[in-house]
């Protein structure tokens, strides 16, 4: 072969492909304005929140000791400061994710957010419940806007007479029961019920003779980051989201990588055969040269892929200060799976494209291939929950989803020993061979070959006859 033709349709291949405006947007921008747009996101999800309810709360407190600390929970002053103090903790977390900058961008969204505004009435111990529920009906049934906001009847909570003292040491604490007006923002429900809960424990814990202080301080443990000791030295602990997110990120990229460069294999290929550019094209270079070069091309549209999405991900591990999380050389080793189950689903898409004249008739020989592609979503709860089992070890000896599957366990807590990677590698290299074999017999024969579709016995046929 000619490696001078190959490069130059390699690289006429990777032009027609990745020059385009499409691809560009695709591949560079879309990255790029999803990065520039996570703190935008951050910012807009913070100050994200309707109009603040107001109104009134009415309390029929059958304990008769625990309205005064409600009213004192709820009121405006105590409720800003909560809320001021979440702003602060929000604008330090995204100070540790985004620099001081989205720190500031945070505080400044959090300082808009207008918070629930209550007027909280007590009823006598004895009154009767369903008038100030059928007031609320009422108020609902009028339709009409109120005057004074603060007269809309948000709620009225029911406190058991026992909520605070045991009525006896046998049945335990009461408790109380909430009563809301229809469409309140979840803020004002998750207010006003933590306000009730925390003062009827007030109550309970002044009753026992115990200070609220004491026990928060008791039963406070300032947890210091998790270490792992690992043969390098130690590194931070990996959480159980992200141990179990970096594989399938890991398996997810790979397939997108390699299904782009496969699938704009396959088009090209029946683009230029049904509309007979493949003859001129031959009359410059043998099929092999051919086949090799747009395999080639196409390879470097899937690499370019993986760069530009490996080096986000990457980013995105720096910001959050967890790149302890992936090593050098599962980087290495992910371009190197990427590079054998490329080409062994690249050689798959040139066969059907030689062997077609259009897409629909693609659509039935490229059913098998899709189906194999599936297999790795199938198989990657298991794998990742146990990437040293039985089943991960045999399936990671399968071509031509051994890739898939490898890149699953290399990136987990646990990844498999040295020489079982190098093995698995060996096997892929073989599989490729035996790929590219088959696609190099259909690819010269049915490339010139037009009408009826092949089925599989004349395929066979095919790569008897090259």
């Amino acid at each position: 072969m000619n490696f001078s033709k190959i490069f130059r349709v390699a690289g006429r291949e990777f032009a027609s492909t990745a020059m385009t405006k499409g691809f560009i947007i695709g591949a560079l921008v879309v990255p790029a304005v999803m990065a520039a747009l996570i703190p935008l996101i951050a910012i807009l999800s913070a100050a994200a929140q309707p109009s603040a309810d107001k109104g009134t709360v009415y309390i029929l407190d059958h304990s008769t000791e625990v309205y005064a600390e409600i009213e004192t929970r709820l009121s405006p002053e105590e409720i800003r400061a909560r809320w001021e103090a979440r702003a602060q903790r929000a604008a330090n977390f995204a100070k540790g994710m985004m620099g001081q900058a989205g720190g500031d961008q945070v505080e400044n969204a959090m300082g808009f957010i207008k918070t629930p505004e209550f007027r909280i009435i007590p009823t006598a111990p004895d009154a009767d419940i369903e008038e100030i529920k059928t007031e609320i009906r009422d108020q609902l049934a009028s339709g009409t806007e109120l005057d004074d906001p603060m007269q809309k009847i948000l709620a009225v909570i029911e406190i058991d007479i026992d909520a605070a003292n045991k009525a006896n040491d046998s049945e335990g604490y009461g408790s109380y029961q909430a009563f809301f007006r229809p469409k309140l923002n979840e803020e004002t429900v998750g207010e006003i019920e933590s306000g009730v809960r925390w003062s009827i424990r007030e109550r309970r814990y002044e009753n026992a003779g115990l200070d609220r202080d004491q026990i928060s301080e008791l039963s406070k443990i300032n947890e210091r980051d998790s270490k792992e000791i690992t043969e390098e030295g130690e590194r931070n602990e990996s959480s159980e989201l992200a141990t179990f997110l970096i594989p399938v990120a890991a398996l997810v990229l790979l397939i997108i990588a390699t299904m782009t460069g496969g699938q704009y294999l396959l088009t090209t290929t029946i683009e230029e055969k049904s509309n007979r550019v493949v003859e001129v094209l031959l009359s410059a270079c043998s099929p092999m040269e051919l086949m090799t070069g747009k395999i080639v091309g196409q390879m470097g549209v899937g690499l370019s892929l993986l760069i530009v999405y490996n080096s986000v991900g990457i980013a995105a591990l720096i910001a959050f200060n967890r790149l302890d999380m992936i090593s050098g050389q599962t980087i290495i080793l992910f371009f190197v799976f990427f590079l054998l189950a490329y080409f062994m689903l690249a050689s798959m898409m040139a066969a059907i494209g030689a062997a077609v004249n259009d897409m629909r008739e693609a659509q039935s020989l490229m059913t098998p291939v899709m189906l194999m592609m599936m297999i790795p979503y199938f198989f990657f709860m298991p794998v990742v929950r146990a990437p040293n089992s039985m089943l991960s070890t045999v399936t990671s000896f399968i071509p031509p989803i051994s890739p898939f599957i490898m890149i699953m366990r290399i990136s987990s807590t646990d990844p498999p020993p040295p020489l079982q990677i190098a093995a698995v590698i060996l096997v892929n290299l073989v599989g490729v061979v035996v790929s590219l074999w088959f696609a190099a017999k259909v690819f010269r024969v049915g490339l010139l070959m037009y009408g009826k579709p092949p089925n599989l016995r004349t395929l066979i046929k095919w790569i008897k006859m090259a």
